[in-house]
């Protein structure tokens, strides 16, 4: 009977913990390109941040509950635009303190015209900024979204 309640035990304290905030990757050009290549079966919203930016940082919320009522449906990958340096000190720092859950990617490549025009020719290099990815249609925006907006936009690419 002692050996079924510690492993019980354990099992009961691990379901009701909180999730375990992301860490960020750190992507290089050819991480980004692999990114912005192909038509994914899966929606993908991708925002690209950085957390020196104010209206990125109060955008976070909306992307992070449109994760979570869609999460088998899409794909939430934030890409901060902070320099690597600031990697341990600030973003994963900041990612652990607002328990952020999306995928987070840290591009690690210093010339932002190599990769803008990747994302969308018409991205003048200001953020926020999203791209929504769905087979073989994309959406750029280049704004800060409230949360129904973002849904909005999302379930008419889905056709929901």
């Amino acid at each position: 009977m002692k050996n079924i309640i510690f492993p019980l035990l354990l099992l009961i304290v691990i379901s009701c913990s909180e999730p375990v905030p992301q860490k960020a990757i750190v992507i290089d050009l050819e991480g980004m390109t692999h990114l912005m290549d192909g038509a994914p079966e899966k929606l993908q919203v991708i925002n690209f941040w950085a957390t020196w930016c104010k209206p990125c940082v109060d955008e976070l919320p909306a992307f992070e509950k449109l994760q979570a009522a869609y999460k088998d449906d899409i794909d939430v990958i934030l890409i901060s635009l902070d320099d690597v340096e600031n990697l341990e000190s600030k973003v994963n720092p900041f990612l652990k303190k607002n328990n952020i859950q999306s995928q987070v990617k840290l591009l690690n490549h210093p010339y932002a015209a190599e990769y803008i025009p990747m994302v969308d020719q018409h991205w003048d290099g200001a953020i926020p900024v999203t791209l929504l990815k769905y087979k073989n249609q994309k959406k750029f925006f280049n704004q800060e979204f409230q949360y129904k907006e973002l849904e909005t936009e999302v379930l008419s690419l889905m056709n929901k």
